[in-house]
């Protein structure tokens, strides 16, 4: 390991929420750990402003305990415009104004659900 290291120092205001929140998931990892911790926030933190740099600043004013993995992903999507590679073809159908009345596929007749199943099984492992 290198010898040139860089040491920061930063201060959390418990009197703000995300700064409580930060806290909070800081005493839930082990001493031990938490030098880890924060090397691994602080070098996330950059790739986010990589990404575009109003992110770091914006994601931290929004967490909280309820933050979702889709509710980041979404909120990465409309800081930098971006769209996702992979959606659920629901998704797309909405997107597109089609297939806003299917049924769901448990509902579709005993035919349709047959004709769905061997789809299904020659698309196995496209995917």
């Amino acid at each position: 390991m290198s010898e040139d290291r860089k040491k920061f120092t930063l201060y959390l205001h418990p009197e703000h929420d995300a700064d409580r929140q930060a806290l909070n998931v800081i005493e839930s990892v082990s001493r031990s750990a938490r030098g880890e911790l924060f090397r691994h926030a602080f070098i996330a933190g950059m790739a986010l402003h990589q990404l575009d740099s109003r992110l770091p600043a914006l994601l931290s004013t929004l967490f909280s305990a309820g933050l979702t993995a889709d509710q980041l992903v979404a909120f990465v999507g409309q800081t930098t415009g971006w769209k996702p590679s992979q959606a659920e073809i629901r998704s797309v159908l909405a997107e597109l104004g089609a297939g806003q009345n299917l049924p769901p596929a448990d509902e579709l007749a005993p035919d349709a659900q047959d004709e769905l199943a061997a789809v299904r099984s020659k698309l196995k492992g496209f995917l």
